[in-house]
């Protein structure tokens, strides 16, 4: 089931939640483009579209675990490498075998992973970690 945007998700970083919010929308497009049999075609733009997030917003949140000493980083990071070698399979794939339904499908089963697994539990423990900083400043 495509999980929707909820406030639960809400990390409480402004420019995070932000980002969030729009890898949210872009899986619902992506959702959409496949019930609409178009999911061969936006299996391209997906990928584009994921890659281009998560180094912006990888990039964003590194640099808040860096400013606040976050303890788990190594661990983080070793998940935004797992995150972008499940990109380099699809694009591998998609160079090889060219777009199709199964890999527009793959592509919206990461997108909906990272955002249950991702976001909802890892970002929220840094998230924790760095209000606990800030509020015993």
């Amino acid at each position: 089931m495509l999980r929707d945007w909820s406030d639960v998700y809400l990390i409480g970083i402004a420019d995070i939640d932000q980002q969030h919010r729009g890898f949210f929308a872009a899986s619902h497009r992506l959702y959409e483009d496949i019930l609409d049999r178009e999911g061969k075609s936006a299996v391209t733009e997906a990928i584009t579209f994921m890659r281009d997030y998560a180094e912006s917003h990888f990039q964003t949140e590194e640099v808040f675990m860096r400013e606040h000493d976050y303890p788990a980083i190594k661990e983080h990071l070793r998940q935004h490498v797992a995150f972008f070698r499940s990109l380099d399979e699809l694009e591998n794939d998609l160079m090889i075998f060219g777009p199709s339904q199964d890999l527009a499908d793959r592509a919206l089963d990461i997108t909906q992973d990272w955002l249950i697994d991702h976001i909802a539990d890892e970002d929220m423990l840094y998230s924790l970690h760095i209000k606990g900083r800030l509020a015993s400043s």
